[in-house]
């Protein structure tokens, strides 16, 4: 009876692969968020798969030949990225810095969705954000606060945007930043191979941003698009 039942579900499947090459997995939440342009958009933020894929019959020599992947696997199952470049970050960063994977980066985009406490931020620079991006992300290049006596109004918006109060003037010098307010941000570049963004979080820390109140995506961009997660790219 079982057999017959899955016999079923696999005919089911192939026929519907056929006409729906598309499937969200079913880790998936809706969104809405303001574009650059001031526009309000509304995506569904999932993992797209092609059915099709599905079907082809991999094994250890297709998939680890070497090659990655093997001629053997149709084009539209491939997904090929740059891997040479940059260096290899920790998994952790800062005790008090989640590291978040996939899974904890949507939860964290829901969860954005009713708190206007928590950011999501791109830290890559503006040709990388405009070439593609996560959904919700906003753009704050990381040189606002690696390069010094640059971006100087860049980095006192970007803080006001965060909830940081700037400094007051007190006798000669000047008080330390007020982060009683400091939205709860998430972060990401390129890849476990970027710095930008630990390079951003570092600046951060040292200017006195509460560690506990970042969090840290180290597959960035990469990852996520290895996975087939929805994109700015992502036809909608």
């Amino acid at each position: 009876m079982f057999k017959k039942l899955l016999l079923s579900l696999l005919c089911i499947s192939s026929v519907y692969a056929e006409s729906n090459t598309t499937m969200l997995h079913a880790h998936s939440i809706d969104i809405s968020y303001t574009t650059p342009d001031g526009k309000v958009k509304k995506v569904t933020i999932a993992r797209d798969s092609d059915l099709r894929c599905r079907q082809v019959p991999f094994n250890a020599t297709k998939f680890w030949d070497g090659e990655y992947a093997s001629a053997d696997v149709p084009d539209f199952c491939k997904k090929t990225f740059i891997t040479a470049a940059g260096k290899l970050s920790p998994m952790k960063m800062h005790d008090d810095i989640e590291t978040f994977g996939e899974l904890e980066v949507l939860e964290f985009m829901e969860e954005m969705q009713d708190d206007k406490q928590m950011l999501f931020v791109d830290s890559r620079k503006t040709p990388w954000y405009k070439s593609v991006t996560i959904p919700s992300a906003i753009s704050i290049p990381f040189i606002y606060f690696t390069e010094r006596d640059k971006w100087t109004k860049e980095k006192k918006e970007t803080l006001k945007l965060f909830g940081v109060k700037g400094k007051k003037a007190e006798g000669k010098q000047k008080a330390p930043y007020d982060f009683s307010q400091a939205k709860t941000i998430l972060f990401f570049c390129n890849g476990v191979w970027c710095r930008q963004s630990p390079q951003m979080i570092e600046a951060l820390i040292a200017l006195g941003y509460p560690a506990k109140k970042m969090k840290w995506y180290r597959g960035g961009m990469q990852s996520w698009l290895s996975v087939g997660m929805t994109s700015t790219r992502t036809a909608q």
